[in-house]
């Protein structure tokens, strides 16, 4: 049966250490000495003792707490990320915080006020982008130490993400190298992330003496994106299902200009995929197949695709590495240690899709 403690002062007590030495261990375990800690950590495993960090937290400008705000935590992408960020932060003695907009502007701001109220040390955002309100994203950042990750808004914030020049033309250099050159899937562009594609890939396939060619409704503001790439997909195929008849805009010619897909994204794909398989087309890089389609970021649900995706890892150790570092380098004011913009670059993963 576990020892009963009510308050701080009676487990400060029991441990046989100040009140004021107890606080500082819950605010930082490495604060107080090798010995101290082991007699502090030893009577909490026979105690039920939790402290009331959000009581406590309320005496204090700021907390230890880190504030992390994404568009959606359902994508294995951003769950992917948080859950790297979270352990990081936890390494470092921080209490990790995560909220999800929901891709609203109007949670995305109650998310920025939430993190206001609770008075953390920092934020790491991955913004909506498009939809994102400004000017209460730029008050957050006049307040607190503020990273972007993935995705930015103009301005001096620190942002750490993906060289899209750089893995957008290792992709298509590849289509080019072993098979048709391809066409450009796209998807609306929720955020800086989507132009940054597509112009790559115009400027890719210029250098390499292709056509560019685009497909894709980039007008209606969505993220569900393996709905619209199946919706798109399975019209674009229309009743015969038989790609490449004519080098024509689909819409009016009811068929797909090409054999090779480009995805702006591994959602968009698997929606493309679905769409192609329920027409019974055969997708891969073998002479009988029908399609080919490769596509953007490595999704963890990527290889499990029938067949696996041939796609480009984004590094999201490298990606969160990077931007708890870059948070942390404000927090203990390096700037040295700060740079403006971080951009990774990306590896192939050649799988059996295209």
């Amino acid at each position: 049966m576990p020892m009963t403690h009510k308050t701080m002062e009676d487990f400060a007590r029991s441990c046989g250490v100040s009140r004021p030495t107890l606080s500082k261990y819950f605010d930082d375990p490495t604060s107080v000495k090798p010995a101290t800690r082991k007699r502090i950590e030893e009577a909490l495993r026979s105690s039920d003792y939790q402290p009331n960090l959000f009581a406590r937290n309320l005496n204090r400008k700021r907390t230890r707490a880190i504030g992390i705000v994404v568009p959606t935590v359902t994508d294995p992408f951003y769950s992917e990320m948080v859950s790297r960020i979270e352990l990081r932060l936890r390494d470092e003695g921080y209490w990790p915080i995560v909220i999800s907009s929901h891709g609203s502007t109007e949670l995305e701001m109650e998310a920025t006020r939430t993190i206001l109220s609770l008075k953390v040390s920092g934020a790491l955002i991955a913004p909506l982008g498009l939809r994102s309100d400004r000017r209460t994203l730029e008050k957050l950042t006049q307040t607190m130490p503020v990273v972007y990750f993935d995705t930015y808004l103009e301005g001096g914030t620190p942002f750490v993400g993906n060289n899209n020049a750089q893995s957008v033309s290792t992709i298509v250099d590849y289509l080019c190298r072993s098979g048709d050159a391809p066409i450009y899937f796209d998807i609306p562009h929720v955020n800086h992330n989507s132009p940054e594609r597509l112009n790559s890939y115009v400027a890719a396939m210029r250098q390499l003496g292709q056509e560019p060619v685009v497909i894709g409704n980039t007008r209606d503001y969505t993220w569900d994106f393996e709905r619209i790439g199946y919706e798109q997909m399975e019209q674009m195929l229309g009743a015969s299902g038989l790609p490449g008849k004519t080098r024509g805009l689909p819409g009016k010619t009811g068929g797909l200009p090409g054999k090779t897909i480009l995805c702006a994204n591994d959602r968009l794909a698997f929606g493309v995929m679905a769409a192609a398989f329920a027409k019974g087309l055969k997708i891969g890089r073998k002479a009988d197949c029908d399609l080919r389609i490769a596509a953007h970021d490595d999704h963890p649900l990527s290889r499990y695709t029938c067949p696996a995706l041939t796609t480009i890892a984004q590094d999201f150790a490298a990606m969160a590495g990077r931007s708890v570092e870059t948070l942390l380098a404000l927090l203990n004011e390096d700037r040295a240690k700060v740079a403006p913009k971080v951009s990774l670059d990306a590896a192939l993963v050649m799988r059996q899709s295209a």
